[in-house]
């Protein structure tokens, strides 16, 4: 932009031909900023169109080739935190249930054997003895300590295959 002239020593003529000069320079500013209205105007309804068109909901939606791209990815991802979970929480142990300890061996024992009263099977043939049950009470007189030692028989029937065996009466 020129600087002003001094308006006191311009003569009518001069005055006149300034203002024409500074309304035409008026105009075509007011012009040239209508028409940059217009196309900032033109320009944010473009940007709008492209902003829906990249960020609306069907265009957030994977192609199934770019699924298969984060597959491996996943996968890996997945794989290094379960390992480091594994690391920070190793699985619990189950609990053991606490077992009873032998009865010292220098206590005395004496040995009470339950036999079936009956050595034949219901089917006429003999039994065969295939093992036997073992448990220990303690048991206490005053001033010893002695073990009971219950020893039952398991009896079967080779025949028809029947199990005999005494069971455990508590006293």
């Amino acid at each position: 932009m020129t600087s002003l002239p001094n308006l006191d020593q311009l003569t009518p003529e001069q005055l006149r031909a300034l203002a024409a000069q500074l309304l035409t320079q008026v105009d075509a500013m007011g012009k040239k900023i209508h028409r940059d209205q217009t196309i900032i105007e033109q320009l944010t309804h473009e940007i709008a169109w492209f902003k829906r068109h990249k960020f609306a909901k069907r265009s957030e939606q994977l192609s199934p080739e770019q699924g298969s791209l984060l597959d491996d990815l996943l996968d890996t991802d997945i794989a290094a935190i379960e390992a480091e979970l594994k690391t920070l929480n190793p699985p619990a142990e189950p609990r053991q249930q606490p077992k009873r300890a032998p009865l010292p061996a220098q206590f005395p024992r004496t040995v009470i054997r339950h036999e079936p009263q009956n050595t034949q099977c219901a089917c006429g043939c003999p039994l065969q003895r295939i093992g036997e049950d073992i448990s220990e009470k303690l048991d206490y007189t005053p001033g010893v300590f002695t073990v009971e030692q219950h020893v039952r028989g398991k009896w079967a029937c080779r025949q028809c295959e029947t199990l005999i065996r005494r069971r455990y009466q508590p006293r």
